[in-house]
């Protein structure tokens, strides 16, 4: 299962610490292959800014969005898919965001 993260979601006020938390819990817990969705021509932007601050150790690509299906960790819904949604992800709401993407990516036999 893919965990789709939209690349503004990485910029303030989320804050890097909970965002690597939330993304190293997918990608370890889950069992998740973590992308990041931005659009064309932004992706070396959104690398640098993520991999000078460790926001993108856990992260195994970067895609174009809507390009792979998955749950979605967005600040809206796009198309018809599953989504988490937050505004940012800070230590006040990273228990919250980790626990509705477990609910979703962890399949209940």
């Amino acid at each position: 299962m893919n965990l789709l993260v939209h690349a503004p979601l990485c910029e303030p006020p989320t804050e890097a610490l909970p965002f690597r938390f939330v993304l190293s819990c997918a990608k370890i817990d889950c069992e998740a292959s973590v992308l990041l969705e931005c659009e064309r021509g932004t992706e070396d932007m959104y690398w640098q800014f993520m991999r000078s601050r460790g926001m993108f150790d856990f992260i195994s690509d970067i895609i174009i969005p809507l390009q792979e299906k998955g749950i979605s960790l967005d600040t809206k819904i796009r198309k018809q898919r599953s989504t988490i949604l937050t505004k940012y992800v800070r230590f006040e709401n990273q228990t919250q965001i980790i626990s509705q993407m477990k609910d979703r990516l962890i399949l209940l036999p």
